[in-house]
């Protein structure tokens, strides 16, 4: 038979076991025939040899290869003809995605339990966004809209966007803005559209990226560049380029998730001149973005400072909460068409009325005293956290830094023993949920705490159950 793999985007050991099953189901390879030596197939093939042994046993576990000990492996003779029942296990087991992280189920079952103090998410609460009353929407003028909308998106919004972006970002044009489903959708489309199956990206180390299982969804490699002190590790970030062929470094440098740390500007333009000389791409998270075009921005984005060479995205949620799925990417004109045109043939366009939605709230005159009201409220809840976390800062059991930006504190707890997963435990147990490092691709001793939906009233059951947990983690250490 013809050994050689089929062409598709499939992971080299699924594109064997592809092989040699079509091969079995032609009658190139009968029942009881062996098949040549792995090493053979390895170099035959042009894949490593672990590659061959995984896709062998995977044919193995399936009933139709068979191994003898000091023979070889055999098309299974015995069960030729057979009828099978499905093997759902080998459908679950093949996927890209690995299993939910256990303490992820843990915080996810738990939040639906009352009496529970939310630190883990860091998205606002419903009674902190950003009010709004629509007008002038009917279901015929939405229609009409709809039928002539773009596929980038809605013209009024994406104008809208333009409007209220230039004090941050400068000139930018609505030919240059991809109107999304909310900040993850800009990144699929990036991941269908920009990388392929195998591609590689940076991403500084810790990065909530790690949780975006979209990229392990779609085969993308990650490897993480150390961050200290909101700078990245610029000879890391060269070793790593050059050892994986990295495509895209992928940042969040303005009040970065998880450590709360804002670039400063030199530390932005050092990393734009490094990427420039590697000839690396940048796409730039932003998530505050459209609260810091509102009032005075301390530094200025990596987009305005490198229009070129940095991919922007931002997002509505800051506003108005994770329900209102409006973001948007800001590309050249010709890579935001591309990333439509692949959504359009997903069929995953955007209803025109969330849209017309979120154009209405951007032209709202009131919108930026609106935003400083709800930071204020917003600081609030940071001054809860810190009473809170008062107590064990003063008995030297943990540290922290005041985010610049973002609604989180990355809090480090001193204690010289690495800590695992389990060792988190005491946290849920005492009633308040929260995301340790491991979470973010680090290891540390550190979790987040956001206060973007923490009560007043919860000041002082926080502080009894934030120490009941930090004094069992300690006394364990």
């Amino acid at each position: 038979m013809n050994w050689q793999l089929p062409q598709t985007h499939h992971p080299a050991y699924l594109r064997v076991i592809a092989l040699i099953t079509t091969a079995i189901d032609a009658g190139e390879l009968l029942p009881g025939s062996r098949l040549p030596a792995e090493r053979w197939l390895a170099q035959t093939l042009g894949v490593n040899r672990s590659t061959i042994q995984r896709a062998l046993g995977e044919l193995v576990s399936q009933g139709l290869l068979t191994r003898k000990v000091g023979s070889g492996t055999w098309v299974n003779a015995d069960k030729w003809g057979v009828a099978q029942p499905t093997r759902w296990h080998d459908y679950l087991s093949t996927n890209r995605l690995s299993g939910p992280d256990p303490f992820s189920l843990r915080l996810a079952a738990l939040r639906q339990t009352p009496g529970m103090i939310d630190l883990a998410d860091s998205t606002i609460a419903a009674e902190l966004a950003v009010p709004l009353t629509p007008t002038g929407l009917s279901v015929a003028a939405l229609y009409a809209q709809e039928r002539q909308m773009d596929i980038t998106g809605d013209a009024e919004l994406k104008r809208a966007v333009v409007a209220r972006l230039q004090p941050l970002l400068g000139a930018v044009t609505p030919e240059q803005v991809l109107i999304t489903s909310g900040a993850q959708q800009a990144y699929y489309l990036l991941s269908q559209g920009l990388l392929s199956d195998g591609d590689a990206i940076a991403v500084e180390a810790p990065s909530y990226f790690y949780q975006l299982t979209l990229f392990q969804a779609a085969g993308i490699r990650i490897y993480g560049v150390p961050l200290h002190a909101g700078e990245l590790d610029l000879a890391a970030l060269t070793q790593v380029y050059h050892q994986h062929h990295v495509r895209f470094l992928f940042v969040n440098p303005t009040g970065q998730n998880p450590t709360g740390a804002t670039m400063t500007l030199a530390q932005r333009q050092k990393l734009l001149a490094h990427c420039r000389s590697l000839h690396l791409p940048i796409v730039e998270d932003d998530l505050l973005g459209i609260t810091n075009a509102l009032r005075p921005a301390a530094v200025p984005p990596l987009h305005r400072l490198d229009p070129d060479n940095v991919l922007y995205i931002g997002s509505l949620s800051p506003l108005l909460g994770p329900h209102t799925r409006i973001g948007w990417l800001i590309a050249p004109p010709g890579v935001v068409q591309r990333l439509a045109q692949i959504r359009q043939q997903m069929e995953a366009e955007i209803s025109v009325f969330p849209q017309a939605i979120a154009a209405q709230l951007l032209a709202q005159p009131d919108l930026a005293a609106a935003v400083v009201k709800q930071q204020q409220r917003l600081d609030e809840r940071q001054a809860v956290l810190a009473a809170a976390l008062a107590p064990l800062v003063q008995a030297r059991l943990v540290d922290y830094a005041l985010p610049a930006a973002n609604n989180h504190f990355w809090v480090t707890l001193n204690t010289a023993k690495p800590l695992g997963a389990a060792d988190y435990s005491p946290f849920l147990h005492a009633g308040v949920l929260v995301r340790p490092d491991f979470l973010f691709g680090s290891h540390h001793n550190q979790v987040r705490m956001s206060y973007a939906r923490l009560k007043p009233d919860q000041k002082a059951a926080l502080q009894a159950r934030l120490a009941q947990a930090v004094y069992a983690i300690v006394a364990h250490a």
